[in-house]
């Protein structure tokens, strides 16, 4: 029986009250809307490669994690004979930004030209986003838990 390989990924829901980072890529829009996400590297966990990610896509270091909101397996046939066995954490933005930026990663594993992304904020109100490549699998959660958290702020 044939088995595919299985890849580690991490992907970042990096929050700013209830707003969500999202990016496009500048040269790729029709890569569509995504959020930092990248390999795990064998010598790392998934928790320090999702702030590696968010750091090398968007330049921004001022996150910390929330909690990891879970881990799915995502087959990327047709693109890509892998399984990826991806964690999916919760990050708070720790810095200000504004609310668009452009941002050239350089250590991109695909290419060694520098590639660019347009990140901008989008308000999480339970409308599909639209994320791309499955991102979104975990969103409703943390829509979920954020409006929790509002709540109980709120009481």
């Amino acid at each position: 029986m044939f088995t595919q390989p299985t890849t580690k990924k991490a992907i970042a829901y990096v929050t700013n009250k209830d707003q969500l980072m999202v990016f496009t890529h500048t040269e790729f829009p029709e890569a569509g809307v995504q959020v930092p996400a990248g390999t795990v590297k064998e010598s790392e966990e998934p928790s320090e490669a999702v702030l590696r990610e968010i750091y090398e896509e968007s330049g921004i270091k001022g996150v910390r994690i929330i909690d990891l909101l879970g881990i799915f397996q995502y087959n990327m046939t047709p693109y890509r004979n892998e399984i990826q066995e991806r964690y999916v954490y919760h990050l708070e933005l720790t810095q200000s930004t504004p609310s668009t930026w452009r941002h050239w990663e350089i250590h991109s594993s695909t290419s060694k030209n520098s590639i660019s992304f347009d990140f901008y904020w989008v308000r999480l109100d339970g409308s599909d986003l639209g994320l791309a490549g499955g991102q979104g699998y975990f969103l409703s959660k943390l829509i979920h838990k954020i409006k929790n958290s509002e709540d109980s702020d709120n009481t």
